[in-house]
């Protein structure tokens, strides 16, 4: 079949497993498969051993097949990846032939640190994922997601990557690799830990706090099916954390550029200017005509980066200056027009009017909140976990407090942006018991 249309000088290459081990009944099939991925891996096609006298039965001057007798390099084509087929055809009726496909070039079969690895491959993009003008800054912290089906296999596990990362060492991309293949690559059970982390040192150090975790301590685990959003509308670290967030996560940088788009058709000047305190800026987050329209554009922007990673709410709380971006969240009106009333009720506050936002809303298409929306946190009986939004702590480190507390969680949404390889992590440490008679 695959010698059809071949040319004489490309001769399609065939060796056989059996003259290595011999007879593996049950295994004979899994052992030639992994004979072809090793040599696909390496480049070469291994030769076939004891070959001595070809079979005179067959017409090796008519069909452009060889036996590898010599260690051979895998045949270059271009712009195709690496395929073999491996057969098994066995004397009791098995009858089985699976092609395997290769990736990428040789010099990317390998993540270096000798650690096995899948192709580097671009995190899939988010749904309404913008375009940005400009790169993003790399992250500088990271959540690797560890759970198992009991407190004392999440322990273990957690030992267990100890111990791997005593054999690989690694750097921050490698580091960003492992927590790609724990956040996608693995299932995620009922009892749970976020391990945030920015280096290898923070990383082991999460790792042994959870690993030497009190057996006398074990909870339940947290299931969070209904979740609040909280919009206080106050935050001490604004301009440094927004700053970090609008350099490296692109569904917040896009949310504050529409924000800053609006504002700089009705005031002429530049609202980033002022959030980041840039030199020229029009003014100060002191002042209430710029910190109201700030607080909503960074409350839209950490809704949106929720948003990102899978995490909607089925309530929303507005107090105070987060009262707009609340109703933002709730449906009432999309982001831009929501920016009008934050910069208007911004003006009327810094000149002494009132704070309300019922004058701020002339022109703006309003819509029934398609959420509840209230006005204080304990008008909130029904929901399992309630998020700040805000910018006191830091992202990841909530995202990691939602995982633990049972939140599911779209982490593609952790990578926007990036391209990323999947790395071969320890396995699930099961907790075998004897049911004996």
């Amino acid at each position: 079949v695959y010698g059809r249309g071949r040319a004489a000088d490309r001769p399609l290459l065939i060796g056989s497993v059996k003259a290595n081990i011999g007879h593996l009944e049950p295994a004979a099939g899994v052992a030639s498969l992994i004979k072809a991925v090793l040599a696909m891996q390496r480049g070469v096609v291994p030769e076939h051993l004891h070959f001595n006298d070809p079979n005179p039965d067959v017409e090796w001057d008519r069909l452009p097949v060889r036996v590898a007798s010599d260690l051979t390099e895998w045949p270059a084509t271009p712009d195709r990846p690496r395929r073999a087929g491996v057969s098994a055809f066995g004397i009791s009726g098995a009858n089985a032939h699976v092609i395997v496909e290769g990736y990428g070039a040789p010099e990317d079969d390998d993540a270096g640190n000798g650690w096995p690895a899948g192709p580097s491959m671009p995190v899939p993009p988010l749904a309404a994922e913008p375009v940005l003008d400009g790169a993003s800054a790399g992250r500088a912290i990271r959540l690797l997601p560890l759970s198992g089906k009991t407190e004392r296999a999440l322990r273990e596990l957690a030992e267990r990557y100890l111990s791997w990362f005593d054999e690989h060492p690694a750097g921050a991309s490698a580091l960003a690799d492992v927590a790609w293949t724990a956040s996608v690559g693995r299932s995620h059970f009922p009892h749970r830990a976020g391990v945030v982390f920015h280096d290898a040192a923070s990383l082991r150090e999460g790792l042994r706090t959870v690993a030497e975790r009190d057996e006398t301590e074990e909870q339940e685990p947290r299931v969070a099916s209904k979740v609040a959003f909280v919009y206080m509308g106050e935050s001490s670290r604004w301009t440094e954390t927004a700053q970090a967030l609008y350099e490296s996560e692109p569904v917040f940088r896009a949310a504050l550029d529409r924000c800053d788009a609006v504002l700089r058709e009705i005031r002429d000047a530049s609202l980033l200017d002022v959030l980041f305190g840039r030199p020229g800026a029009a003014g100060s987050l002191d002042d209430p005509a710029w910190k109201q329209p700030a607080v909503y554009a960074l409350e839209c922007g950490l809704t949106e980066l929720w948003s990102s990673v899978g995490v909607c709410p089925d309530v929303v709380v507005g107090r105070g200056l987060g009262e707009t971006a609340a109703s933002q969240a709730a449906g009432v009106f999309g982001i831009e027009d929501g920016m009008r009333v934050a910069a208007l009720r911004g003006e009327r506050m810094a000149a002494g009017g009132p704070e309300s936002a019922e004058t701020a809303l002339d022109g703006i298409a309003l819509a029934s909140p398609s959420i509840p929306l209230v006005s204080s946190i304990s008008e909130v009986t029904d929901v399992d976990l309630a998020v700040e939004v805000g910018l006191n702590g830091g992202f990841v480190e909530a995202v990691a407090e939602a995982y633990e507390a049972g939140v599911t969680l779209s982490f593609p949404g952790l990578f926007a942006g990036e391209e990323r390889r999947r790395v071969s992590l320890p396995g699930y440490p099961f907790q075998r018991r004897r049911h004996w008679i």
